[in-house]
């Protein structure tokens, strides 16, 4: 069962559902997309390291994920996604933070930086959306499943199984925990973020992101091609690189230890 955070109501009668523990400066995670996605499943061990490491962690669900509200009638694009997030740090009144956004939530986390870069500190992403045309994101084996399957109708555990085995590299790491969480979130999921969902590539503007950027990618990601992490390299002046070999899509979960190490050093220098 995945615990129940707290409630908090923005703008629009919208519920968040997120998880606030620790003190210290704030780190704000956004996680991915993907059938049965929340904050808690993308980040459950991360979040614990770094409330452990002395900072004060906001790990909310998305708009249209996990518990959260999923109103029905909005186009979820990047500058509703952000308002709302915008909204909910706004509520907590917290200024200042440093994200962490993984696939989706690495999009929005670039997101951020454009439209508000006086609040945002730090950018840690992992494999990020936003820094190719969709139409390059639609080619990728995972997108396609994950696209096929939802909207497609009739999700069940053994196609949740089948996406989920997708996002590592070792598909051996799903484990019964994982899908039963997944299944949890399922029944509350409609089809309207992922059939609306608009997010700008971005890549033209990421000369004007000065943040400290440290990024991950695996090198057999299915779903974010690698090809995102050189563009982040290129255009970002102040992005570190750290590619993993035999890694998919999970950095966070794949490769735990290096990673929450990595984001405790980088978010202290």
């Amino acid at each position: 069962m995945i615990p129940q955070g707290s409630f908090l109501e923005v703008e629009n009668d919208f519920r968040f559902h997120y998880y606030d523990e620790g003190d210290g400066d704030v780190v704000v995670l956004l996680h991915g997309s993907g059938t049965g996605a929340s904050g808690h499943t993308n980040f459950k061990n991360n979040f614990v390291a770094l409330k452990e490491a002395g900072f004060r962690v906001i790990l909310p669900d998305l708009p249209g994920y996990g518990f959260s509200s999923k109103p029905e009638n909005e186009i979820y694009s990047l500058d509703y996604f952000n308002t709302k997030i915008i909204q909910l740090l706004d509520a907590l009144r917290i200024q200042s933070f440093s994200l962490i956004g993984n696939s989706l939530g690495g999009a929005l986390a670039l997101g951020l930086a454009l439209s508000h870069p006086e609040r945002v500190e730090k950018l840690i992403l992992m494999a990020p959306g936003g820094v190719e045309d969709q139409d390059t994101y639609n080619t990728m084996p995972g997108i396609q499943k994950l696209l096929s399957d939802f909207l497609g109708g009739d999700m069940n555990q053994e196609k949740i199984e089948g996406l989920l085995s997708l996002f590592p590299y070792d598909p051996s790491i799903i484990n019964d925990e994982m899908v039963a969480e997944r299944m949890e979130i399922l029944p509350l999921m409609n089809s309207q973020v992922l059939a609306s969902m608009e997010i700008p590539n971005m890549e033209k503007d990421l000369v004007k992101i000065n943040h400290p950027i440290l990024a991950f990618w695996g090198m057999n990601d299915q779903f974010i091609p690698v090809s995102g992490a050189m563009k982040l390299g290129e255009n970002c002046p102040n992005a570190q690189i750290m590619l993993f070999s035999q890694c998919g899509h999970w950095v966070m979960i794949e490769k735990e230890k290096i990673f929450n190490q990595a984001c405790i050093n980088f978010l202290s220098a």
